[in-house]
């Protein structure tokens, strides 16, 4: 099957890795070179279902010497002044072999692997454009240009979308008074915020806030940020040092009306794109990766390609529409600082407390998805 993608970053990338090995023949489109794809500031968590994904295309045993596990996720609610962990016991039995609950990428390691097995695959072919010359010679198109895709945009396809009133901030940072394996899902009045380890002493600080309030922390000085992030952290844990300067970016939410479009395929967040809470915008897209590789591989489609657009749509809308419902939720509860949330946050919280079974089950969600 000749297959074209546009877009190479990771979920591009790892797509034409995934149906080259499926045996198709693929070429990559990209207007960007592979520096300009590599130095990109950007984290993330990764679970299980990634995991999954890079083992069954050779990858994994590259690429997990370049992450940094963690073994505690505290979740902590500040309006009520409440905690509780997920923990490696919390996992499916197959995922507590692996020994966390997940793993902590930084986008530079993770592209540079992914292009380099590019580089040695024989039918995948690189072309420095984002324009295809004859779409007749391909029996599927895949769009994987991201969320401000111009592939949409000419094929019109609808999609609903909007920004929050937030921007996110990202900083990495020196912390004292906290475990190289743990990581934090922090939920107050402006917004959630992760802390996520790198290694050592050093973790990224993804921090969602009001638009008025990320503008004004984005002027402040090193020093003075510094300051900030202590009135924010939890209870003993301290910044030391900032690396680099803080990034800001607007946060918004896209969902397509159908993940297809005649032999094009949307995948990733050309499709679809969530708030970062949870971290789990880069595993989704991974995961569509997984659902399309399958369906090609499926030997009664091999030779009816058509109805793979379709197919796809169908078996995709269930975990994107779960998981874009649980981000957004999160968001609006962390922000639902009214008397009248103040019951149910506390109902909320004993359950997770205190049910392994309830527990579990959204992990495997968080971890796994549908």
């Amino acid at each position: 099957m000749n297959i074209a993608i546009i877009g190479s970053g990771l979920t591009g990338s790892l797509a034409a890795i995934s149906l080259a090995n499926a045996g198709c023949r693929v070429d990559l489109y990209d207007r960007f070179t592979d520096e300009e794809l590599i130095n990109r500031d950007r984290t993330y968590a990764i679970t299980h279902s990634s995991r999954k994904i890079l083992q069954k295309i050779g990858i994994w045993s590259y690429l997990v010497s370049d992450l940094v596990p963690f073994q505690y996720l505290n979740v902590i609610d500040y309006e009520l002044n409440k905690k509780f962990q997920f923990l490696i016991n919390d996992l499916s039995i197959s995922d507590r072999m692996y020994s966390a609950v997940g793993w902590i990428a930084e986008h530079k390691n993770v592209m540079l692997l992914i292009l380099d097995f590019i580089s040695d695959m024989e039918n995948i072919n690189k072309i420095p454009t984002s324009v295809i010359p004859n779409t007749n010679n391909y029996d599927l198109i895949i769009a994987a240009d991201g969320s401000n895709s111009n592939t949409r945009k000419k094929l019109k396809t609808p999609s609903f979308k909007f920004y929050y009133d937030q921007i996110c901030i990202t900083a990495k940072v020196l912390l004292r008074g906290v475990k190289s394996n743990e990581a934090y899902e922090i939920f107050n009045s402006e917004g959630p915020f992760a802390v996520l380890p790198l290694g050592g002493d050093l973790f990224q600080i993804i921090c969602s806030q009001s638009i008025e309030k990320g503008t004004y922390n984005m002027s402040l000085t090193k020093a003075s940020f510094l300051d900030y992030l202590s009135t924010i952290l939890p209870y003993g844990v301290e910044p030391d040092t900032l690396i680099g300067e803080p990034i800001s970016f607007p946060i918004n939410f896209l969902l397509n009306y159908s993940f297809f479009s005649g032999k094009y395929i949307y995948l990733g967040e050309t499709a679809h794109k969530v708030h970062p809470v949870g971290g789990q915008g880069l595993n989704l897209c991974w995961r569509d990766v997984d659902c399309l590789t399958r369906l090609i591989s499926f030997p009664l489609l091999k030779n009816n390609h058509s109805i793979i657009p379709f197919i796809y749509s169908l078996l995709r809308i269930v975990d994107v529409l779960s998981i874009s419902v649980l981000t957004d939720s999160l968001v609006r509860y962390s922000r639902s600082n009214f008397n009248i949330f103040v019951l149910p946050r506390k109902v909320l919280f004993f359950i997770l407390r205190n049910s392994p079974i309830i527990r579990k089950c959204i992990l495997n969600l968080m971890t796994n998805g549908f």
